[in-house]
């Protein structure tokens, strides 16, 4: 992170905003544990950032279409006797899925409504870019995995829904039913299911999340109409 902060002078030149596990520090007051740090740009940058890493970590994966781009940076760090794998992830231009409609467009007003802040990272604090919080929710919902579904949960737990959430889906997703579907067929039943309580304890490592949170954030959740 300090090397990406200095190479973008202080994520600035290209815009980088952090999302993940990383960002979520900047909306919520726990830490999910995670390896990974990932990040999205406006598109025709990610050459740039390609040349920055030259000798200091392996190219996993380098993508570029005419609308998206995605580079995957892997490193070995060696901690005590033990060896990990860490990766850090550009999606430029547009973050996409699994199929054609799966698409979020990275544009001007997601990098214009991104904000700095100072995030803790092991014993140090590095300022960083992250989204909107309308953004950051939508992207969650479209990734749509387990994990984060508890993100979303804590999400709506501390912040409550995203104001004009609905008119944003439809400028940012080509397919905004998309967003609906992913919503109602993936997010809602995994937060439904009765070992959600204890996954989400065991994701954040707290017990202050209980059954009268999760059935507030079914609520609010089951009341967005898309």
């Amino acid at each position: 992170m300090k090397f990406l902060s200095e190479k973008s002078r202080g994520f600035e030149d290209p815009k980088l905003i952090l999302i993940g596990g990383y960002g979520l520090r900047a909306f919520i007051p726990y830490i999910r544990s995670t390896r990974d740090c990932d990040f999205v740009l406006k598109k025709k940058n990610l050459n740039k950032i390609k040349d920055w890493f030259d000798g200091e970590v392996s190219i996993e994966n380098f993508e570029q279409k005419d609308l998206s781009g995605y580079m995957r940076c892997v490193r070995i760090i060696k901690i005590g006797k033990r060896m990990l794998k860490v990766s850090l992830d550009f999606m430029e231009g547009e973050v996409t899925g699994r199929t054609e409609k799966d698409r979020v467009k990275i544009d001007d007003k997601f990098v214009l409504e991104s904000w700095k802040i100072k995030i803790r990272i092991s014993d140090e604090e590095i300022e960083v870019r992250v989204p909107s919080y309308r953004d950051f929710f939508i992207l969650k919902v479209f990734s749509a995995r387990a994990i984060d579904a508890r993100d979303i949960a804590t999400f709506v737990w501390k912040n409550g829904l995203p104001e004009g959430l609905k008119e944003r889906v439809i400028e940012i997703m080509p397919h905004p039913e998309v967003f609906g579907e992913k919503l109602r067929e993936s997010i809602l039943p995994i937060i439904r299911d009765k070992r959600f309580l204890l996954s989400w304890r065991g994701t954040f490592m707290t017990m202050e999340f209980n059954e009268e949170s999760r059935k507030q954030v079914m609520e609010k959740l089951s009341k967005l109409n898309f």
